[in-house]
């Protein structure tokens, strides 16, 4: 009787280790296949994900992505009116406090829009060209503002000088042209002084604005 129970005891250990060999052959083929489709895929490649932004979502936050548009079409925050662009002028506004006024000009003559932002460059000139006295100073009267011009319109400047009286008539001689520079450029303008005359050695000029002062 133990001949015969033997074969079968081994038989059956047999059939146990086939099957136990079959499923781990199973798990081995699934997770190839499992694995072979994740290298397939795009979620597991290496390209910047939400927390590491692409190259258009980094220009795009600069603005390099868009880019940046003439004068014309939208004026910058800052000056891009160019002197050929524009034309200077000087009006007496009046007295006040022993000084003299003058409002200071710079009028858009272009088809398109543009900006002037900051401070003129100032100085007075005689027949010849040649300068007379010094530059305006600058004022610290108000901030620059970002001054957008659409064609025709003009920025306005303050500028200040004593009053003859009150300087006993120490005054520079009277100039025959002013020279104006508009912000950020080298090229200057030329106009009409409209009778100013620098008293007491103080020659100023405030940022450009919108309106007259």
């Amino acid at each position: 009787m133990k001949r015969v129970h033997k074969p079968v005891l081994v038989s059956g250990l047999v059939a146990l280790g086939v099957l136990g060999l079959g499923a781990c052959g199973g798990d081995d083929g699934d997770a190839q296949a499992s694995t072979s489709v994740a290298s397939d895929s795009p979620a597991a490649t290496t390209a910047p994900g939400s927390n590491e932004p692409t190259d258009s979502a980094t220009a795009g936050d600069t603005g390099a992505a868009t880019p940046k548009q003439g004068a014309t079409d939208s004026p910058g925050m800052g000056s891009d009116c160019t002197t050929d662009r524009l034309r200077a002028g000087l009006k007496a506004t009046g007295q006040e406090m022993n000084s003299k006024y003058f409002d200071l000009t710079l009028t858009n003559t272009s088809d398109g829009s543009c900006a002037l932002k900051g401070y003129p460059g100032l100085s007075l000139t005689d027949q010849d060209g040649d300068p007379i006295g010094k530059p305006a100073t600058r004022t610290q009267d108000g901030s620059a503002e970002n001054v957008v011009l659409k064609p025709g319109q003009a920025a306005h400047a303050v500028v200040r000088t004593p009053d003859k009286g009150v300087t006993d008539g120490k005054c520079w001689p009277e100039p025959a042209r002013i020279k104006v520079f508009p912000p950020n450029n080298t090229a200057s303008l030329s106009a009409d002084p409209a009778e100013l005359q620098v008293c007491g050695d103080s020659f100023t000029v405030g940022p450009f604005t919108t309106n007259a002062s």
